[in-house]
């Protein structure tokens, strides 16, 4: 049976007509969504909005890293490295993961150096830990540090931990420290003589 040209002229007018209105729409929700939530992507983890809230107006201006830093309150500026930013236009542009039924966001994408990884104390001395992990990861996922330990160390023979920031401390050498207490370590005996403990050897020689 032959095709019905002006039928399908038809269904061509009526999808490129769908496509443009899906573009329209696009574009006014771009327009209602300039000063809106941007999504955060730090070293290639999506930030709930509850962690980390920006504009793709503020990540645009010079003070971007610090404006992350002061609301993450995690680790200084210099722990970030870069800031990329993917707005909404440019995905419209791209058209990549559009659906009509939700709305585009920006995306600031943000990626740290190693002054955002944790530094490891174990019973008050410096230890390299199996796996190296960043304080983000750590916030995320607190029992990723499980995996990270040091292998002679054990979730078991943890005791107590600390998570340390040095947010607003002007060395650049301090890092986030997690401080680890094991129970071996508790369990040491004391090296100190206790006051009133022992014998008077001279009493005995009297």
């Amino acid at each position: 049976m032959p095709i019905n040209k002006f039928g399908e002229q038809k269904m061509m007018t009526k999808l490129q007509l769908k496509r443009l209105l899906t573009c329209i729409l696009l574009t006014m929700l771009v327009t209602l969504n300039i000063r809106g939530q941007a999504l955060c992507v730090i070293d290639g983890i999506p930030l709930p909005d509850s962690l980390l809230h920006v504009t793709i107006n503020e990540m645009r201006s010079d003070s971007a890293k610090e404006i992350v830093a002061n609301r993450l309150g995690l680790f200084p500026p210099y722990a970030i490295e870069s800031i990329q930013i993917f707005s909404t236009e440019e995905q419209i542009k791209q058209g990549n993961n559009l659906t009509c039924c939700k709305t585009p966001r920006d995306i600031v994408f943000i990626r740290t150096n190693s002054f955002a990884e944790l530094q490891w104390i174990i019973d008050g001395r410096p230890k390299k830990p199996h796996k190296w992990l960043t304080i983000i990861e750590y916030m995320l996922s607190p029992k990723s540090i499980i995996e990270a330990m040091p292998k002679s160390i054990k979730s078991t023979d943890i005791s107590a931990l600390h998570l340390i920031t040095y947010r607003k401390d002007p060395r650049q050498e301090m890092r986030p420290t997690i401080i680890i207490e094991t129970r071996k370590a508790s369990t040491k005996p004391s090296k100190r003589k206790r006051k009133g403990s022992g014998i008077d050897r001279s009493i005995l020689n009297k």
